[in-house]
């Protein structure tokens, strides 16, 4: 597959490079006779779809910034309604010259898809500490469901549709952290390789860019506006930057962050692979080399699916307050298709779960919620739990919940889906639309943060 392309002007000769995908290629017989045939197609229906004007005389393949194969053209400047190439094995050129670059034609106007591929919940989270959380919000709002009752009350929080703070500032007072720019040790840009464990069994090594296009993919849908998938890009480099600083493991989960690869990518994209891959690829390499920082340090990338209409501290989810982890207006999330569900809950099952024992008298009833309208307390019989772990026990898609029961069924409507700590994915998707680059996003979500 050809994944980008690049006009140079090589020792007085006007060359175009074109940009082949890695997996895809890599190896092919270029003089054998079908698969050379084959890559004419792929050559004629590139050119031609992307109009490119060359007035040239030859076209070389690079494959993972290396060229493999120099083809001659003759016949006038292209678009052409057929391309007489011939393979030429003594005509090399210095791959010193050879930039992998973006290509200048990108698929901005990509048809959303009818139905999304929902992002996975809490994805990027090495905090794991809910037990002691800290709960500094006192509202108190009582919403009561008692059995055999179906009273069901909704506590809701209106969101203003604020424009995003998108300050430059770094620094926060708030903090003793003195870092700076100067601590970071930045890997090689073309140079970084990293490693995966795959939920397969298998290890593999690959190059950080290749790998964000995988992670990118698998996190955030690709029909997203480009901008959002530029600021997921710089999300999950930073994440797996700071993951390998700390000595930590990569995997292709949601412990750390999913990876496909091109073939799980094609079964996910279907017929819309090369525009997806393409669009991907670009998100990526226009990010290239940058990361998030908090004065200086990596920051904890994390970041959800889709916020209640505002992110969350993260001293509400994991207990330790991080500067750069407050919460903001994200009303943008409430447009999206993920924002509200309503599940029915088998209610034994769900007093089996939170462990308390069945009695006549049970009853559900939520004792208060934080100033983002997630609960924060919610007592069950005599028990009483925080929302969070309410949530977790009974594997719900957001702290933000209402109870009632109907026929011996607990039904839970949420608003959002993951922790909500951090960059929204569906949010910077709003923001996207709404004109916001990927640095506003970004400094959006992620308090007095810099980008370099």
């Amino acid at each position: 597959m050809i994944t980008g392309y690049k006009v140079a002007n090589i020792n007085g000769e006007k060359v175009l490079i074109l940009y082949l995908n890695y997996r895809d290629e890599f190896g092919m017989d270029f003089k054998g006779r079908h698969r050379y045939s084959n890559m004419k197609q792929k050559i004629e229906k590139f050119i031609k779809d992307n109009k490119i004007r060359f007035d040239g005389e030859k076209i070389a393949l690079s494959v993972g910034g290396v060229i493999l194969a120099v083809l001659l053209i003759s016949g006038s400047s292209t678009p052409k309604e057929e391309l007489n190439l011939t393979y030429v094995s003594d005509h090399i050129i210095p791959e010193a010259i050879v930039e992998v670059v973006p290509p200048s034609t990108t698929p901005e106007d990509v048809v959303e898809e009818s139905v999304e591929n929902e992002i996975e919940s809490d994805t990027s989270t090495d905090h794991t500490d809910i037990e002691n959380m800290t709960n500094s919000s006192n509202q108190n709002t009582s919403n009561s469901v008692t059995k055999p009752s179906t009273g069901n009350t909704n506590s809701t929080q209106n969101s203003q549709n604020q424009k995003p703070n998108v300050s430059n500032d770094s620094s926060n007072p708030g903090t003793s952290n003195s870092g700076t720019k100067e601590e970071v040790e930045k890997p090689s840009i073309t140079e970084q390789q990293v490693t995966v464990y795959r939920s397969n069994g298998t290890v593999i090594t690959l190059s950080l860019e290749e790998y964000l296009i995988g992670v990118v993919g698998a996190e955030m849908p690709a029909s997203f506006p480009l901008e959002a998938l530029k600021a997921q890009a710089v999300v999950a480099r930073t994440y797996a930057l700071k993951k390998i600083e700390s000595g930590g493991k990569l995997t292709d989960t949601v412990s750390t962050q999913s990876y496909k690869d091109n073939n799980e990518l094609k079964k996910l994209w279907g017929s819309s692979f090369d525009t997806y891959y393409q669009k991907i690829k670009t998100a990526v390499t226009a990010t290239k080399g940058l990361s998030i920082y908090y004065q200086g340090k990596y920051i904890d990338a994390v970041y959800h699916s889709t916020s209640n209409g505002k992110t969350q501290d993260a001293a509400y989810v994991w207990g330790n307050s991080v500067p750069y982890l407050k919460s903001v207006d994200s009303s943008w999330d409430k447009e999206a298709t993920s924002y509200l569900r309503e599940v029915a809950k088998d209610f034994t099952n769900v007093l089996n779960l939170l462990g308390v024992d069945m009695s006549d008298d049970i009853s559900f009833e939520i004792l208060s919620r934080d100033y983002s309208g997630r609960v924060e307390k919610v007592r069950v019989g005599n028990q009483t739990f925080s929302g969070v772990e309410f949530r977790n026990l009974l594997g719900l898609r957001s702290a933000d919940f209402d109870l009632s029961l109907e026929n011996g069924n607990l039904i839970i409507t949420t608003r959002g889906y993951g922790h909500g700590v951090g960059m929204s994915q569906y949010g910077a998707s709003g923001m996207a639309k709404a004109g916001y680059t990927y640095q506003q996003i970004l400094k959006h979500y992620y308090t007095g943060v810099s980008i370099y």
